[in-house]
């Protein structure tokens, strides 16, 4: 059975290339009807982290990769590494090293000034039992076969060719601390033999470990995995990606308006492809993933394919659906954030739906939908901002307009043009009874679409040149869901609060406005 592991160390917060490396790991084992596990790897007690743990775990679960046995934690499992120590000791395959780090520096340093490769000089390999003192600080160094002219061999799978180390080229390397704490490569080896993994996919950035941990897995008498190294992903500057890039914890996607199945399609892409399929499913991933068609060339990160996936996988979700995720991200918000509207929960309702249907086309993130309805959320009256003045002149009577106030002959200014339009819109408001209508949503929206038309047409108006006028000051903003949503979204009292409060602006600015 096949069997996959993401380990990531709690010394930081999950980031997308060690998401993407558990989404391989995940959809791999899955293929074969396989398990997977998430194990983590805190044995690094100064830089381990509960914070850190727990966005992990929480991490895999928003994205839905989850592990199929309970979680395990390398910090409780130190008596079987300190077990399997023992056994390289008194096998003769590792031994006590009680070099300082004082003189291991000096050493490196005169190899290095020598134009030779820093390696451990192996003082302690040979030391007899009368030589040894275990009572001093030291620490267990694995013996490796230097020398004898052979070679580490391991395959790898992605680029479906033999890597071969010469042992030449392997240090006595360190298997346990002077703390007692082991390394990566001496616990990792005993933690997959152990629990039985029987494919490792991980960054290519692990290639140098291998050969270490292949004689690690024959000197104790394992079998070894199979290894498949995965090129990094970068940035479009062709640097490793960085938060620069754009790159940021898993969690913050979401809480930046992200959809888990949008993040794990575009991670999925990232280096592996099924065809020209761009939209996949986690269970399409599971039935067509496969090693041979991961790429052997690093990713390019791109944020907007990112934005584009997560546009096209919100025009799936209901208006119910999406407003129970903005609210589940506004909540975890609540303490980042002292902006009333971002975490200000939205009650689901016919008129936030319209909304939000309106919305979906429009917009490519949860919290972008969120700040389009700042105008529906605040119940108070709008602040409008002082540049929206510069769009006043916009909206002058054209030449094609004809009405008893165009032709008075009187040379009005514009703010009394905008005025006068205001006012006939507040009577048209009052006119169409909406909070009596017994329609639903769809419907009145239409409704309101005919009735705003005729009016415009009556009066022989353009709605191109009026419409900006009736969204801004409807919402205060020059962009928002189509006006013939806003007005039934709003209804017929903050409608014309909304208009009456907007002509008093204009009033009180008309010397600015006249400019």
């Amino acid at each position: 059975m096949v069997k996959t592991r993401f380990a990531p160390s709690p010394t930081g917060y999950l980031h997308i290339g060690g998401a993407r490396t558990a989404l391989f790991n995940y959809i791999y084992a899955k293929h074969f009807g396989g398990k997977f596990i998430l194990r983590i790897e805190d044995t690094d007690s100064e830089r381990s982290l509960k914070a850190y743990e727990e966005d992990i775990i929480k991490s895999m679960q928003w994205l839905g990769l989850v592990s199929d046995e309970p979680v395990s934690y390398q910090s409780q499992r130190l008596n079987i590494y300190k077990e399997y120590c023992q056994k390289l000791l008194d096998e003769g395959k590792a031994y006590n090293c009680y070099c300082t780090a004082e003189s291991l520096e000096e050493d490196k340093s005169k190899l290095i000034a020598e134009g030779k490769k820093p390696m451990y000089s192996g003082k302690c390999r040979n030391l007899l039992g009368d030589e040894q003192n275990v009572n001093l600080p030291h620490v267990v160094r694995f013996k490796t076969h230097r020398g004898d002219g052979r070679l580490t061999k391991f395959k790898d799978l992605i680029r479906d060719q033999s890597v071969s180390v010469n042992h030449s080229e392997i240090d006595d390397f360190v298997i346990m601390r002077t703390d007692g704490i082991p390394t990566y490569n001496f616990a990792v080896v005993i933690d997959d033999a152990l629990m039985g993994i029987t494919h490792i996919i991980r960054g290519d950035d692990h290639l140098s470990n291998t050969p270490k941990q292949v004689l690690l897995y024959e000197a104790l008498g394992f079998e070894p995995p199979a290894f498949a190294h995965v090129s990094m992903i970068l940035g479009n500057d062709g640097k490793r990606l960085s938060k620069r890039h754009g790159a940021t914890a898993v969690m913050q996607y979401k809480n930046d308006g992200f959809l888990p199945e949008a993040l794990i399609n575009y991670l999925v892409r990232l280096g592996w492809s099924h065809g020209n399929d761009e939209i996949l499913s986690l269970d399409e991933m599971i039935q067509y993933f496969d090693l041979k068609h991961i790429s052997k060339s690093a990713g390019v990160f791109n944020k907007e394919k990112l934005l584009w996936l997560n546009a096209h996988y919100m025009k799936q979700k209901t208006a119910e659906e999406l407003v129970g995720l903005i609210n589940d991200i506004s909540a975890i918000n609540n303490n980042e954030s002292n902006n009333a509207e971002n975490v200000k929960t939205i009650q689901y309702s016919e008129n936030v739906s319209v909304l939000i249907d309106a919305l979906k086309p429009r917009v490519k993130t949860l919290v972008e939908i969120k700040e389009k309805m700042g105008f529906y959320l605040n119940e108070g009256s709008i602040i409008y901002d002082m540049n929206l003045l510069s769009e006043i002149d916009k909206f002058k009577l054209n030449e094609s307009d004809d009405n008893e106030y165009k032709n008075s002959g009187q040379k009005k200014a514009n703010v009394d043009e905008v005025i006068y339009f205001l006012n006939q819109l507040t009577g048209f408001v009052k006119n169409l009874h909406l909070d009596r209508l017994n329609l639903n949503g769809s419907a009145c929206v239409n409704f309101i679409k005919e009735s705003l038309d005729n009016f415009f047409s009556a009066n022989k108006w353009s709605l191109k040149h009026k419409a900006m006028l009736v969204r801004i000051a409807l919402t205060g903003e020059k962009i928002s869901p189509g006006i013939y949503e806003v007005i039934f979204a709003l209804g017929e009292a903050r409608t014309l609060k909304r208009i009456n409060d907007f002509i008093e602006f204009v009033k009180n600015n008309e010397v600015m406005i006249n400019k």
